[in-house]
């Protein structure tokens, strides 16, 4: 993971005043090794009706290059997934990036998700991602 990337999620800590976002980070020892941040207030309606609000969205996933494919990014989606259940909500959805989109993309799907019809986000109900991630290998 970059030195800037680092010091986003470390920003992102340093802003306790908006509870409605959340940050996870993963740690190796002391170093940051990946983060996830996102809310849990995400209430965008979609023209297909799919994955209906209040519903939790992924705003950035990252792992370091030298931790990916150790579980780091499935622990993060799964953590991040359990707080949002546990928020009374039902649905994750993400807009996923471009920068190594077929990777990510695999990724998301291992996860459970999948695209949601007319738009460029993925998602799925919560149930779907969480039995997504204890059913890998």
């Amino acid at each position: 993971m970059s030195r800037r990337a680092c010091l986003h999620a470390e920003a992102l800590l340093d802003h306790g005043w908006r509870p409605y976002e959340r940050l996870y980070v993963a740690l190796a020892g002391s170093a940051v090794v990946g983060f996830i941040e996102g809310t849990f207030t995400d209430r965008e309606i979609f023209g297909s009706g799919e994955i209906p609000p209040p519903r939790a969205r992924i705003v950035q996933l990252v792992v370091a290059a030298r931790s990916r494919r150790t579980g780091v990014g499935s622990a993060l989606v799964g953590r991040f997934s359990v707080d949002a259940e546990a928020a009374g909500l039902d649905g994750l959805v993400l807009y996923p990036e471009p920068d190594r989109a077929d990777v990510r993309r695999a990724f998301f799907h291992h996860c459970g998700m999948r695209p949601v019809t007319g738009t460029s986000l993925l998602g799925a109900r919560l149930d779907t991602v969480r039995t997504a991630l204890v059913s890998r290998p």
